[in-house]
């Protein structure tokens, strides 16, 4: 009798041993792919984050560029331009002698259109432009018997403040023609202007030799400035053709420039 319950004692032993071996391999052999999995995964983030490229069609420039300074009414200027980097063109009008060229092509391209340009103003310093905003803040406090501060506020409408011109980079230039002139010699700086064959062609024609509408209709909660599509700003041909093709401002195009500085193409 204790030999029988010996020999069952021996078979419960083994039987318990076989269900802890059994279950064991069980659960090893249904959960065989949980590492690898974990590593790919890991693997395709890697991936995808490697793959990440610039894109092909944004130019290779730095955004801190000399074409690329940006002045507006957010951006006050840091260092005024250098006269010797300012030259006189033969009209009076000064501008940086870098784009002198670029400029003298805008408007042989236009005069081969049958369109004579006409410039309107370039170049402003700091001072002249001080010079100027307080004249106008003056003859709105006697005409508009405004308080300083009203007046301050409404010539700001219609003017920027000294060291917030780009006028003052030596890169922009106001130019309408010489037919929108004659026509309209009281409101020459007139958003009507974009309906004309001048600023039309200096819509589509522009960017061929580095200039842009700095001031493009709609975009005025980005560049705080009003519609101006006499406005015209040097940015190089490169950038210009790009910014106008994707219907960018300066401050859209510099964005991406900064964002994928660095990553490669």
């Amino acid at each position: 009798m204790n030999k029988i319950i010996g020999a069952g004692a021996v078979l419960v032993v083994a039987a318990a041993t076989f269900f802890v071996f059994f279950n064991h391999y069980q659960q090893n052999d249904t959960n065989p792919t949980v590492e690898p999995t974990a590593t790919a995964v890991s693997t395709k983030e890697e991936t995808t984050t490697s793959s990440v490229t610039r894109p092909k069609e944004l130019p290779e420039i730095k955004s801190d560029d000399w074409k690329l300074v940006l002045v507006s009414p957010d951006h006050k200027i840091a260092t005024e331009v250098s006269e010797n980097q300012l030259t006189t063109l033969p009209d009076g009008h000064i501008v940086d002698k870098r784009i002198v060229k670029s400029y003298e092509e805008l408007t042989a391209a236009a005069k081969a259109a049958k369109i004579n340009l006409h410039l309107v103003s370039a170049f402003r310093s700091v001072s002249y432009q001080e010079q100027v905003f307080n004249e106008r803040v003056s003859l709105l406090e006697s005409q508009d018997q405004l308080t300083k501060e009203a007046a301050t506020e409404k010539a700001k409408l219609t003017m920027t403040e000294p060291g917030y011109s780009e006028h003052h980079t030596g890169l922009a230039v106001d130019v309408v023609d010489e037919n929108w002139l004659a026509s309209n010699p009281n409101m020459v700086l007139d958003e009507s202007y974009s309906k004309q064959p001048g600023a039309q062609w200096l819509q589509k024609n522009a960017r061929r030799f580095g200039f842009i509408v700095r001031y493009p209709e709609g975009k005025e909660a980005i560049t705080k400035i009003t519609y101006e599509p006499w406005h015209l700003r040097y940015v190089g041909v490169e950038s210009a053709e790009y910014i106008s093709k994707h219907n960018l401002t300066l401050e859209e195009y510099l964005d991406q420039l900064e964002k994928w500085e660095g990553y490669e193409h």
